[in-house]
C-alpha cells in the first residue's frame, strides 16, 4: 500500500485518467466508488489491462486523523495484486498487453539510461542535462534536464527536470533525493507501437505517474502525454 499522500489528477487529453492505486487523503482520488477501470496488471514479462471495480473507502488518515476519524480514501480492487495502475481511456481495451524488453546500461542509477525494445525496435531513454548551472554561484548547483526517448533517427523530449550536484559530489542527481523511474513499457493502446507509463518525479516527496501513448503523438512525436497523476507527500 502506498504511503498517506496528498493527491490532484491531471486529465490531458481525450478522457484519460490514471489513478493508482493506495490510501490517501480526502476527497482527492480521481476514481470513485463503484467506477469501472482498467487495472494494468503487470507480473514478471506478463501483462494485462483487466477491467475492474474500483472500491474507494473511508479510512483512517494516520497523519490528520483522531483515533475515531475516517477521512482518508483507499482506492483499491479486486484485481490489486500487481497492479501499477488504474487507466481508462477511449483507446484502451481489456486484455493480453505485449509488453517490451527492458534492460539498463547502468543498473546501480535507478535504471538509468533505459534500454528498451519492442518489436525488433530499439529505443532509449535517457536523462540529458544542460553543462551550465542555473547559477554559477549556488552552493548546491542546479541544472536544467530533461528526459528524453529516441529511437529510429529521432529524438523526443518527454519531461522537463531538475539535475543537481550536492556539496563536493561527484556526479549528478537527477532529482532531490528521488528520482523520475519507468513504471511499464510496452503496447496499451493495441496499436504496434511502444506506450510507456513513466513516473516523471523529479522530488523525493512527489510522485507523478504520467501516461505516454504513441496513439496521441503528433507529427514528428513518438508518444504524447495522455494523463498524469501527481501526488505530494506530507
Amino acid at each position: 500500500m502506498m504511503s498517506v499522500t496528498t493527491l490532484w489528477a491531471l486529465l490531458v487529453a481525450g478522457g484519460f485518467a490514471i489513478q493508482p492505486p493506495g490510501q490517501f487523503h480526502g476527497d482527492e482520488p480521481v476514481a470513485r466508488d463503484g467506477e469501472r477501470w482498467l487495472a494494468l496488471r503487470v507480473d514478471g514479462d506478463a501483462a494485462a489491462l483487466v477491467a475492474t471495480t474500483l472500491e474507494v473507502r473511508a479510512v483512517r488518515d494516520e497523519l490528520l486523523d483522531e483515533s475515531d476519524q475516517r477521512s482518508g480514501l483507499e482506492v483499491s480492487s479486486q484485481d490489486d495484486d500487481k497492479v501499477i495502475a488504474y487507466l481508462r481511456g477511449s483507446r484502451l481495451k481489456a486484455g493480453v498487453i505485449e509488453s517490451a524488453t527492458v534492460g539498463s546500461m547502468n543498473p546501480d542509477v535507478a535504471g538509468w539510461p533505459y534500454e528498451i525494445t519492442f518489436r525488433a525496435q530499439r529505443y532509449r531513454l535517457a536523462s540529458e542535462c544542460d553543462k551550465a548551472p542555473r547559477d554559477a554561484k549556488a552552493e548546491q548547483r542546479q541544472f536544467d534536464c530533461r528526459i528524453v526517448l529516441h529511437a529510429d533517427g529521432r529524438t523526443q523530449t518527454l519531461s522537463e527536470l531538475t539535475g543537481y550536484y550536492e556539496y563536493q559530489a561527484a556526479t549528478m542527481s537527477l532529482s532531490d533525493e528521488g528520482g523520475a523511474v519507468l513504471l511499464f513499457a510496452g503496447d496499451l493502446d493495441q496499436d504496434g507501437k511502444l506506450d510507456l507509463v513513466f513516473d516523471t518525479t523529479d522530488h523525493y516527496n512527489v510522485s507523478r505517474p504520467t501516461l505516454f501513448l504513441s496513439s496521441q503523438a503528433g507529427p514528428g512525436e513518438l508518444l504524447r502525454e495522455a494523463a498524469r497523476y501527481q501526488s505530494v507527500g506530507c
